[in-house]
């Protein structure tokens, strides 16, 4: 709490100094730095994807869940998009090994899923502080189960986020990598981006592994990655191999959550109501404290 003290950033605005979070500084150099380190070669490759899923949840585990509202996995995920894109635009393109129409169709999945991210977390926001707003009421008033942390009566399948400090219609979780509860108010711009999100992850690092790998053809047109074998003895090279693997293994978790999501709509419920059916069974162990880290938090 000092050295969050002592950061300070010291401007011309009229408000004064502004206070630099260390939580939501710290991704912007070790997302970069990892990258940095596994393009050295492939035991550093496997080291870092490796390790790093354990050293974020060390960090969320001893100090990152005892913030309310930390930023780190929202700057994780900008820093990573960022990084991606830079990495895609600057190294890849100029190899000449991909079409514009390509690259277009590319950066069309980016900037949508980027746009229904945003408006996913705006109208979060937006519904979250509506929701505080009211929380005046009396407890008469409304209809549905008295929530005993607003202290007033919750409209049906609306249940209390902590974070956000207000009930959310169909809520679905407290997604951590856009910092905000997914709910009624965003749940189509949420599904929109992971829509998107997927496809930019997945098409942008087949293209990336196809330009610096030996591919093949597998039907008409479309390539994949052969031989990888040499991608590191350049470290531009390498750092388009390792953002590639990075971009794979993301955009495969993005599209078992759009599955998943799609199968809770099929379905008519949402994944908080399975986890409150579910009881004890997922109320302890580790499976909650793995859920809450690369999930969401309940």
């Amino acid at each position: 709490m000092t050295v969050w003290e002592r950061l300070r950033n010291p401007c011309g605005w009229r408000a004064g100094a502004k206070q630099i979070s260390v939580d939501a500084m710290l991704p912007l150099v070790v997302v970069p730095t990892l990258a940095v380190i596994a393009a050295q070669a492939v035991l550093c490759t496997i080291i870092v994807f490796v390790t790093t899923p354990i050293l974020v949840y060390y960090l969320y585990h001893n100090f990152l869940r005892f913030l309310l509202r930390t930023k780190f996995f929202l700057m994780w995920t900008i820093t990573s998009v960022l990084m991606l894109m830079l990495v895609f635009e600057i190294s890849v393109v100029p190899l000449l090994e991909i079409l514009p129409e390509e690259n277009l169709l590319f950066m069309v999945c980016v900037i949508g899923g980027i746009w229904c991210g945003y408006r996913a977390k705006l109208n979060a926001d937006y519904a979250a502080q509506e929701g505080v707003l009211v929380q005046g009421l009396e407890l008469g008033e409304g209809s549905g189960e008295l929530c005993t942390a607003c202290r007033r009566r919750a409209p049906p399948r609306a249940h209390h986020c902590r974070l956000c400090q207000t009930c959310i219609l169909n809520r679905e979780y407290h997604c951590k990598w856009l910092d905000c509860c997914i709910g009624s108010s965003n749940l189509r711009w949420y599904l929109g981006c992971l829509f998107f999100s997927a496809i930019a992850f997945i098409y942008g690092s087949n293209l990336t592994m196809t330009s610096v790998c030996h591919p093949f053809i597998l039907i008409g047109t479309v390539l994949l990655p052969d031989d990888c074998s040499d991608v590191y003895h350049q470290l531009d090279i390498a750092l388009c191999f390792v953002s590639a693997l990075y971009s794979l293994l993301v955009g495969l978790v993005v599209f078992c959550y759009l599955m998943y999501h799609l199968w809770l709509l099929y379905q008519g419920t949402t994944s908080n109501e399975r986890r409150l059916d579910a009881g004890s069974q997922y109320d302890h162990g580790i499976l909650k404290n793995v859920s809450r880290l690369f999930c969401c938090k309940t």
